[in-house]
């Protein structure tokens, strides 16, 4: 293969070098305890610019084993019984792709725990979507 034509995912981050990145409002997160919980989804599975998932962490002196509220990725390309598991403690700071490379879930937490995410966007791929959302409601309105 000619010098710098590697295939794309043998660099995964050089995708982004190229892109005009932009960031989202903050979400803070809460939950509350008694086995609250999020199901495995993916961030962007329809291509709504999101490309980069931040998650911030808040929980202070956090225990996953008393605590529960593991996040569990389930990234895409490893075998099935191959899981990252990540503990939601204070001061930590996660990044991972926001498309179908990386289901993930929040297992029951029975204490309440927080955290604060955030998307870094894709200009184009977002400019993309709210130009589809914007056609399909003019559609459903002249219908």
């Amino acid at each position: 293969m000619p010098e710098g034509k590697e295939p794309l995912a043998l660099h995964p981050f050089k995708r982004t070098a190229h892109l005009e990145i932009h960031l989202t409002n903050a979400m803070v997160a809460c939950y509350p305890g008694l086995g609250s919980h999020y199901v495995k989804h993916v961030d962007n599975p329809n291509r709504d610019g999101r490309c980069i998932t931040a998650i911030y962490y808040l929980n202070l002196n956090w225990d996953v084993r008393t605590s529960g509220g593991l996040l569990r990725i389930f990234p895409e390309g490893w075998r099935e019984d191959k899981v990252a598991d990540i503990e939601p403690l204070f001061d930590r700071l996660l990044f991972f792709w926001s498309d179908r490379r990386n289901p993930h879930e929040v297992q029951p937490a029975y204490h309440t725990r927080y955290a604060i995410t955030l998307w870094y966007f894709d200009a184009v791929e977002r400019e993309e979507a709210l130009t589809r959302y914007e056609r399909e409601n003019v559609e459903y309105e002249i219908d």
